[in-house]
């Protein structure tokens, strides 16, 4: 099963790919939302992981966006550094506004290993 990540945090890329991989899955990074777009216009993945915010402050929803126009239904998780803790909350809370970021889950950095395998394999079942 392929998964692609978009970071542009080269130790978030890693630890993603890492923890992935020893769960069986095949694992493409990308470090902007243009080099991930042109992967998927010739490859196709069964979930994307993407930051929220990278160079541009909403890379990670035009991104979201840009996947579900080419790709339809593909399920998507999209996460964050951005916190509550850090005076900002940008985190949905309901099933709708996870509606509104056109993503399935939604997860805090730093993820723990376990919670993004159960993401993932949970979201690849369906």
């Amino acid at each position: 099963m392929n998964i692609l990540v978009l970071d542009d945090d080269v130790d978030v890329l890693e630890s993603c790919r890492i923890i992935l991989e020893k769960g069986g899955y095949s694992v493409y990074t990308f470090s902007t939302s243009d080099e991930a777009l042109a992967f998927l216009a010739e490859n196709p993945v069964s979930l994307v992981i993407t930051d929220l915010m990278m160079k541009e402050i909403d890379e990670g929803i035009k991104f979201v966006k840009e996947v579900k126009k080419r790709c339809g239904d593909i399920p998507i998780v999209m996460v964050t550094g951005i916190s509550s803790r850090l005076g900002y909350d940008l985190s949905p809370i309901s099933d709708e506004d996870k509606k509104d970021f056109m993503v399935d889950e939604f997860v805090h950095k730093p993820v723990e290993p376990r919670k993004l395998l159960d993401i993932v394999r949970n979201l690849t079942r369906r």
